[in-house]
């Protein structure tokens, strides 16, 4: 397959690629961060992909196990934010609807997280996800319920100050990076 088509059906699956990395990470920063390495991983192992089919899987494994080993590697390092007193500011998030889902999957044990955002958001198959995640169809569909529940209560639990919440989950900073507004480079 040429680095061409590449590019096209990454056109194609970018804004799911967007909300799966949006998903899978705790800022607009590193979800950036996630899709651009996703994206460079993907062009340099895309000559092995057999099935243009496969691409939504292909993409979605890769952007899962960078972010498997960002998180590990975060358990033995400290994080740059923690060691350096630099700081910035970011404009207003435009959406306060995303904001408590992004919150609320935040709640979420990891795997929960991974297996709803792959099904729901970058929809991918129950058996896609359990070669991703490992394991069983009936543990994809298990951990699939648990989310699904625990966002329901999560979500209609008026009682839940929603401000202190999303201040939490950006660090307490305001960010913004509508998925429109991703523009991938052709290098």
């Amino acid at each position: 397959m040429d680095h061409g088509s590449f590019w096209e059906l990454i056109e194609k699956e970018r804004h799911a690629m967007w909300r799966l990395c949006r998903a899978l990470t705790h800022s607009y920063d590193e979800a950036y961060d996630l899709m651009s390495d996703t994206v460079l991983a993907a062009y340099k192992s895309f000559p092995s992909l057999r099935d243009k089919a496969a691409f939504r899987w292909f993409l979605s494994t890769i952007a899962v196990r960078i972010q498997r080993r960002r998180r590990w590697r975060g358990r033995l390092f400290v994080s740059i934010e923690n060691a350096s007193e630099a700081s910035y500011e970011m404009t207003a998030e435009s959406s306060y609807d995303l904001d408590q889902l992004v919150a609320a999957l935040d709640l979420l044990p990891h795997r929960e997280r991974e297996a709803i955002v792959l099904f729901e958001l970058s929809g991918l198959s129950i058996k896609e996800i359990q070669h991703i995640q490992g394991g069983t169809v009936s543990g994809v569909k298990s951990r699939m319920s648990r989310a699904r529940i625990k966002l329901k209560e999560t979500l209609s639990d008026d009682s839940l100050d929603w401000t202190e919440s999303l201040a939490t989950t950006r660090g307490n900073r305001q960010v913004h990076f509508p998925p429109a507004s991703i523009q991938l480079q052709k290098s």
